[in-house]
């Protein structure tokens, strides 16, 4: 992003996050967004005729595996195929794919009324768990019944103990593990996909922002009240905007990682009562979450000016991070990735300071196949999208983490943020 830019995000940006009304978390001033974006168009999620063209994209690879029909239990890899978004709990509910025609949906008796309302008219349910007989077997004897008792019949890795309870159900089909048929379906995100991520960026981005502006108008915060006033901005923003509320989140406890000090050496640092120092480090890491497709952005900041050493460890990080978001391109080994970011740390000295990988998969899930890292030897190919977020982290100063959300292009990576990350623009001034 070129310089002017970077300060217009940060300008519109740092007006919304302050713009609206103000609540009241003890001391701590609660920002609520007012960032109005350009109108949309009438969705915020996936529709019913993508899932449609992808019940067809999954048979015509069921196809090439001689399978007779596809069993999911997997909660993401129903939602990925049918759309049907539901709490997944102890209660077991699948899809059948049979190799032509339309799916059918076995579920809990509790989801009955809902799924009515989606586009998969199939469905038998049972009317609540354990039930008289295992919930597992009883799906896979209506899915013998549905004439695919002698067939051969595609499954997700399973649990021995659900194996077992599987061939109970069909005892004479043929039961094949064929799981990673979806999980490399999944791999590569369509444009509609991609413009949900996008969607899902600016409440990421906005998140941040709202994260900074408090902490610039507060000053020595704890942790608790810069994720309390982040996550009150962003979930009032979103309920605003989104006009289809599903597959949203903010994790608990308030939707994020905001480690600050020497605490912010802890890659997955919970949070504290510690209040915020000049000379700090901080990394706010916020995701978001719209129509079931999650993104993420990490920011790093320098409370105050930095010392040369705080600035040559974020330069280390930051090189890391270009590098790794530049080779996520079509052809590229996801493992060789990996290893040209991290150079950059090792090669400024600082292997020491190293603690992970330069980022994962990302898409219905916050992390998911496959990772840049080593020992992954995923080809990547267009459409692929994973974080991109070495780290560099001194145990007696502090880490520095930028995160971002990237799509793998043909000539390099396309990173689907827009919020700043030079140095000079983040420093928070308290």
């Amino acid at each position: 992003m070129k310089a002017h830019h970077r300060r217009e995000f940060l300008r519109r940006a740092g007006a919304a996050a302050v713009g609206g009304a103000v609540g009241v978390f003890g001391r701590a001033r609660v920002v609520q967004a007012g960032w109005t974006v350009p109108a949309r168009g009438a969705h915020d999620r996936l529709q019913p005729e993508w899932y449609q063209k992808k019940i067809q994209q999954v048979q015509q690879e069921m196809a090439k595996h001689k399978l007779d029909a596809l069993v999911l239990l997997n909660s993401t890899n129903v939602i990925y195929t049918t759309g049907y978004f539901h709490l997944s709990t102890e209660r077991p509910l699948a899809v059948l794919i049979p190799k032509s025609g339309e799916p059918a949906l076995f579920i809990p008796g509790v989801e009955a009324d809902q799924v009515r309302l989606w586009w998969i008219k199939d469905f038998e349910s049972y009317f609540d768990y354990p039930g008289p007989e295992n919930r597992v077997r009883w799906i896979f004897e209506r899915v013998a019944k549905r004439g695919f008792s002698h067939g051969r019949i595609g499954i997700e890795d399973p649990p021995l103990g659900r194996l077992r309870h599987i061939k109970a159900g069909a005892p004479n089909a043929r039961i094949v593990v064929a799981g990673e048929l979806i999980e490399h379906m999944r791999y590569v995100k369509d444009d509609d996909e991609i413009a949900i991520m996008r969607r899902a960026m600016e409440f990421a981005d906005f998140t941040v922002e709202a994260g900074r502006k408090f902490v610039a108008s507060r000053g020595s915060v704890t942790e608790d009240e810069i994720l309390k006033a982040s996550a009150d901005a962003v979930a009032d923003r979103m309920s605003r905007e989104l006009r289809d509320v599903v597959g949203v989140s903010i994790d608990p406890p308030f939707g994020g990682l905001v480690p600050f000090g020497k605490r912010s050496a802890f890659p997955h640092a919970v949070p504290s009562q510690d209040r915020l120092q000049k000379g700090d480090a901080l990394i706010l890491s916020f995701g978001a979450r719209v129509g079931g497709y999650n993104v993420e952005c990490e920011r790093s900041f320098s409370i105050g000016k930095p010392s040369d050493r705080a600035r040559r460890l974020y330069e280390a990080m930051l090189a890391a991070h270009d590098t790794g978001a530049a080779e996520m391109r079509d052809g590229a080994v996801a493992e060789d990735v990996d290893r040209k970011a991290l150079d950059q740390i090792r090669e400024a000295g600082f292997e020491s300071f190293l603690r992970h990988r330069t980022g994962h998969g990302i898409g219905l899930e916050g992390h998911e196949p496959p990772w840049i890292a080593e020992g992954d030897k995923t080809v990547l190919r267009q459409g692929m999208t994973f974080s991109c977020e070495p780290g560099v982290y001194a145990p007696d100063f502090g880490g520095f983490r930028h995160s971002d959300t990237v799509m793998v292009a043909k000539e390099r990576g396309e990173i689907l943020n827009r919020y700043p990350t030079r140095l000079e623009e983040m420093v928070i001034e308290v």
